[in-house]
């Protein structure tokens, strides 16, 4: 019998939700509970959530995303228990510093890793109310960092082959999109975080026969990444 590792994901959290908040209505609207009582404690969900994040039970290991989500989680659940009398929104600038810090981390990582002494091994593309579009022909691809801010990329690495067979790119899309163009016999794999955005393939899956492995990594933020095999 075959095993199967249980893993978190958006849909089944989701579910679960609107299937608590379904139970808990119901039995308010019968008198047999509070449901606002019960309520208050919701960001005890953030906190649990933030938890497994950092520790990578259960769902992608993201430490800096887990911090951030467990901190609003304690804020808000000491607003709604009256300890704390500011709302996490009375103070919205301090994630956008979060937010910075983790791109500078990203970038700093992202230098660290280069091994190899070819011009275009690594990407590192960054567009503000602009657009861009490059090709890369590396033979020995390892990935790279894309930065889109209210503009666009398009890159073509449909010449490329990658590094140990793996490379990696580490997205930060906000109200902007990047078009990728990768060779059929590549995979695609999505571990990055869409917020009202989205991570798109549209390759063709290339089954056994894949020669390469592209990940795809980051946060997307009202913008989308796509990635295609044909222009």
């Amino acid at each position: 019998m075959a095993e199967t590792n249980f893993r978190w994901t958006g849909r089944l959290v989701f579910g679960i939700v609107i299937i608590t908040l379904g139970v808990l209505f119901t039995l308010d609207n019968l008198d047999l509970i509070h449901s606002g009582d019960i309520l208050r404690w919701w960001p005890l969900a953030l906190i649990a959530v933030g938890i497994a994040k950092v520790a990578g039970v259960g769902t992608t290991h993201r430490p800096l995303f887990g911090v951030i989500l467990g901190l609003v989680g304690v804020w808000w659940l000491l607003h709604n228990l009256g300890y704390v009398e500011l709302e996490p929104w009375d103070v919205w600038p301090v994630f956008l510093i979060a937010i910075g810090i983790g791109i500078v981390v990203r970038s700093t990582q992202s230098q660290a890793r280069q091994i190899s002494g070819e011009p275009d091994a690594r990407i590192s593309a960054f567009a503000f109310m602009s657009g861009s579009e490059r090709k890369v022909s590396s033979q020995e691809f390892q990935g790279g960092d894309i930065t889109a801010v209210m503009g666009g990329h398009v890159i073509d690495m449909r010449q490329a082959k990658p590094a140990g067979g793996t490379c990696v790119l580490d997205f930060f899309v906000w109200w902007g999109g990047v078009e990728l163009y990768i060779p059929e016999d590549w995979r695609v794999s999505l571990d990055g975080i869409a917020i009202m955005g989205a991570f798109e393939d549209t390759t063709r899956a290339p089954g056994a026969e894949a020669k390469g492995t592209l990940i795809l990594k980051g946060l997307v933020v009202m913008g989308g990444v796509e990635v295609k095999n044909k222009r």
